[in-house]
């Protein structure tokens, strides 16, 4: 089986705003060419919540070439290949919006979501998200960097394949009830799903989710009064509360002058400039410079807490 997997992070909502690529090149089942570049945003203007969840930061980029220069090291990787991406829809909308951009044509090529393949053919999973199905193979990766997320992406296929013993992916496709899609010079089609009745994997789906709070003291955050900004990676925002809750503490929606701990999910708090932070991150951060004392702390500090 050959293809390429892909995986884009962007700098904000505009899916012409790439700043990361990650490609994995699978030659006859094997993995053999592990591609990662960053990439400036033709305009460098970075969300707090994108931030929050690739940790790329305008600093980090400012000195790397944009898309139509990365594209020329990369393009001939797409020309005839079957291209795959979890969540095809927005890694492929990235792609065809960065080229519109530049005035970059792009070559023919086919595509196939893994996300949709997952929903269908993998059964009881909890949901089709790229670290649950990955949970579920046992594959450990690091989620939100576009090279790990790639090659995450090729392991399900790889996974599907081998549970098939099916290396074609006309054949795959229409085993599992997933469209490949095009991209071409008239434009593309999608990736779809014909069915979710269809499903052939034995495997059975556990949750595997241990949090280090289920061996503590139940008072671990007594008097604490918790915020939460951006996105979660390990839990929902609602799972973290209810943590915090069962745990002695309590729980705001913004930060006030009552607020102890702000839990955020971006990396190297300080390291970050202004424009970069959550409201709720700059507002704390005020509020520490007036006498405030609010413990600034990341997801992986939050989970770590003793």
């Amino acid at each position: 089986m050959n293809f390429i997997a892909i995986d884009f992070e962007t700098a904000n909502e505009k899916r012409n705003s790439p700043c990361s690529i990650g490609i994995v090149v699978v030659k006859s089942g094997k993995i053999v060419e592990k591609i990662h570049h960053l990439i400036k945003p033709k305009e460098m203007r970075f969300m707090p919540i994108n931030i929050g969840i690739h940790g790329i930061r305008p600093s980090m980029v400012e000195n790397e070439p944009e898309f139509d220069e990365v594209w020329q090291k990369i393009k001939y990787h797409f020309s005839g290949e079957l291209v795959i991406a979890h969540n095809a829809s927005f890694d492929i909308s990235v792609l065809r919006n960065s080229a519109e951009l530049y005035n970059i044509k792009l070559p023919s090529f086919n595509y196939i979501c893994t996300m949709k393949l997952s929903k269908n053919f993998y059964k009881g999973i909890e949901n089709a998200k790229l670290n649950t199905v990955n949970d579920f193979l046992g594959y450990e990766f690091k989620h939100h960097d576009a090279l790990y997320d790639a090659l995450a992406c090729s392991n399900i296929l790889l996974n599907i394949s081998e549970e098939l013993k099916c290396t074609d992916i006309n054949e795959i496709s229409k085993l599992i009830g997933v469209t490949i899609g095009t991209v071409d010079s008239d434009g593309y089609s999608p990736s779809s799903s014909k069915t979710k009745v269809f499903k052939t994997s034995n495997r059975t789906y556990q949750a595997k989710r241990e949090y280090k709070f289920e061996r503590l003291d139940s008072d671990l955050f007594r008097n604490e009064l918790v915020v939460f900004t951006g996105k979660l990676t390990s839990m929902s925002r609602e799972e973290a509360m209810n943590l915090v809750k069962r745990l002695g503490g309590a729980t705001g929606s913004s930060v006030t002058r009552n607020t102890t701990i702000l839990v955020t999910n971006m990396k190297n708090i300080k390291n970050l400039r202004r424009e970069e932070m959550s409201l709720k991150l700059k507002k704390a951060i005020d509020l520490n410079a007036k006498g405030q004392n609010i413990k600034l702390i990341d997801e992986e500090e939050f989970l770590m807490l003793k």
